[in-house]
């Protein structure tokens, strides 16, 4: 028989059998170290040690898995030559063999960094990406999922998977907008993600008030052009297939409609006032800018943060006070603003309110006070 040597001096060797419904038996052989396997799984521990395997005295012990899958967590727990040959369903029979065996996933998370610096290109749906860069602690990677979600999908944000035979992971309750009891109950619904649906609503709002900026402004003149002025930006709007935002929003994505206001050129008629001569162009192109560099995605770093913790409500929070310095977020494995730890927050709603209104009053005054003030206020913290 062919055996893989994960070890060149392997003392016991695992001979795996995949089993599918449409693909005949595949079987695999791999030279390992016992004392790897009982030091890294309770359950290997259990059953190499214990009376569970007696074909472990012959030196082979049988197991039922993938083959490729095997291979991979073989070599990430001994340390030795790794691979990357996954293909992205495999990825949940990884997930899948690491908590049949009991396996720290910790010792994964370099692993499927590499992995996902690989793979992760436009093939890979960011919705089905969640799961597995949350589960690996790849912030980076969860944030970009988290992003492209919020700019490029259509309609609600859910979860979703490369497979239906596995169907028992999710993002934890909190990040969802049904209970964790629902969840359980009805795996196989679509789960809504609650706070990432929130950040896309936002864009939505942040691009709505940009735009309808100038309408305000027009609605505030008195002259008899404003009618001409009114009608025409927004007819250009609607030309361009930004407007009505509402209307436009529920079939369109964010990144497209930004791509829309690329194309807008509209300007007052020659012979309108001063009130309605605005800087059309240059307040779109303004908004536009801005709902593009909005949201840098979901942090992880603030999520655990934020997550409730036992104890006073205020012990709950004070750790995750201190980022609110938005030029530098300290702690934090890659540079986002203030929109990404907002919608980042993991513990309770009206406290993460209370500290954002707190900050907005200690701010004002600062303000007030004056330069010397938020000087004296800098040299204490």
């Amino acid at each position: 028989m062919d055996v893989v040597h994960i070890v060149e001096d392997g003392d016991l060797i695992l001979t795996v059998t995949q089993t599918s419904d449409d693909a005949p038996p595949k079987t695999g052989h791999f030279s390992v170290n016992e004392a790897v396997l009982i030091r890294v799984s309770q359950v290997f521990l259990k059953s190499l040690v214990g009376p569970e395997w007696k074909e472990r005295l012959s030196g082979t012990v049988s197991l039922e898995g993938h083959v490729t899958v095997t291979e991979v967590w073989l070599r990430v727990v001994h340390e030795t030559k790794l691979v990357y040959n996954l293909l992205f369903p495999e990825i949940w029979q990884l997930v899948q063999a690491i908590d049949k065996y009991g396996l720290d996933v910790t010792l994964f998370n370099a692993w499927f960094a590499s992995w996902f610096a690989q793979n992760s290109h436009e093939l890979l749906k960011p919705a089905e990406l969640l799961y597995p860069t949350w589960r690996f602690d790849h912030a980076k990677g969860f944030a970009q999922c988290t992003r492209d979600l919020a700019y490029t999908h259509t309609g609600h944000i859910t979860e979703e998977r490369p497979t239906k035979k596995i169907h028992q992971y999710h993002l934890p309750a909190r990040l969802m907008r049904k209970s964790a009891h629902l969840i359980s109950t009805f795996c196989h619904a679509d789960i809504q993600l609650e706070q990432l649906n929130a950040a896309k609503g936002r864009l939505r709002t942040v691009l709505f008030r940009g735009l309808w900026e100038p309408c305000e402004n027009l609605l505030r003149a008195r002259c008899t052009c404003i009618e001409k002025s009114l009608f025409g930006y927004q007819h250009h709007l609607y030309t361009i297939q930004v407007w009505p935002l509402e209307t436009v929003f529920l079939r369109r994505s964010i990144d497209r409609i930004l791509d829309n206001l690329a194309r807008f050129s509209f300007e007052a008629p020659a012979k309108a006032c001063v009130s309605c001569r605005q800087d059309y162009k240059g307040m779109v192109a303004e908004v536009a800018s801005l709902v593009r560099s909005y949201f840098d995605g979901l942090c992880l770093d603030c999520l655990d943060r934020s997550k409730p913790k036992k104890g006073d409500v205020a012990m709950d929070y004070w750790r995750h006070d201190k980022l609110q310095q938005w030029e530098i977020v300290k702690g934090c494995r890659f540079v986002h603003r203030q929109p990404t730890w907002y919608f980042s927050f993991n513990g309770r709603r009206e406290e993460r309110d209370r500290m954002v209104k707190q900050r907005k009053s200690q701010q004002k005054a600062r303000r007030a006070a004056g330069p010397s003030s938020t000087g004296s206020e800098e040299e204490s913290s």
